[in-house]
């Protein structure tokens, strides 16, 4: 049976699609420590977002809670995790094979629906190297073999963590070797053909929006203190009703 637009994903914009991806690991927490049933606030809450933006969210795959009760989170896990297709899981391939390439092996090794099943590098002192994957030794191969290993191996998902100088090539290797969805960790801007979607994870950037968010919260806190000689101090359950 085909599934519906909110099954399938199709109609779900895609700033709704990374906060779902933010609910489900949360919900799958809440599981993990017995919670049964979550009201929209909490999970709000816990995924940093406001229980509006959360409530549009879930509409676009179709889960309603409970008016006075909540979310069954079990059901709720399931109608995300079918809606994003984490119920499937997928093949990773992973090029680049340095330090940020084996922090992110060691982190997507963990599953979630994710399996890294073959890892690329052009250095000659890595190549043969093995490293733990998912409770498998995955052998680095050259770059050269990239198309071969993705296409016995069925990837579907490939990760850019090289050095800038050969991202764009890396980028192309994929492409030609049919993986259509690829995760860019590095510096460049990749460019491709409009079938591909390429998803840029800049740490340098999320870095410099948090720094900008702790320096505008302690401008505000400043701002918005009162003077110690000009006001009476507040106690800690004053200052909570009134924040």
């Amino acid at each position: 049976m085909p599934r519906s637009p909110e099954e399938n994903g199709s109609s779900i914009p895609d700033a709704s699609v990374a906060r779902l991806a933010t609910y489900l690991h949360v919900l799958r927490l809440f599981s993990e420590h017995g919670v049964l049933i979550t009201s929209s606030g909490q999970l709000a809450t816990a995924a940093g977002v406001n229980s509006a933006i959360l409530r549009k969210d879930l509409s676009h795959v179709g889960a309603n809670g409970v008016r006075g009760v909540g979310y069954d989170v079990r059901r709720l896990t399931a109608r995300i995790a079918l809606a994003l297709h984490t119920e499937d899981t997928h093949n990773v391939a992973l090029a680049g094979a340095g330090f940020l390439g084996r922090a992110l092996l060691a982190h997507t090794g963990l599953g979630r629906g994710f399996t890294v099943v073959a890892m690329f590098d052009t250095d000659p002192d890595l190549i043969g190297t093995t490293f733990p994957a998912a409770g498998v030794e995955l052998t680095v191969e050259p770059m050269t073999d990239l198309a071969e290993h993705c296409a016995a191996k069925g990837v579907d998902i490939a990760v850019v963590a090289t050095s800038d100088a050969i991202a764009q090539q890396t980028c192309d290797a994929f492409v030609r070797a049919g993986v259509r969805q690829i995760l860019n960790f590095t510096t460049v801007s990749l460019h491709t053909t409009s079938d591909v979607h390429i998803r840029p994870v800049d740490l340098a950037l999320e870095l410099q929006v948090l720094a900008f968010n702790a320096s505008r919260n302690a401008g505000e806190e400043l701002t918005t203190k009162p003077a110690a000689d000009s006001a009476p101090q507040m106690s800690t359950a004053q200052r909570s009703v009134a924040v």
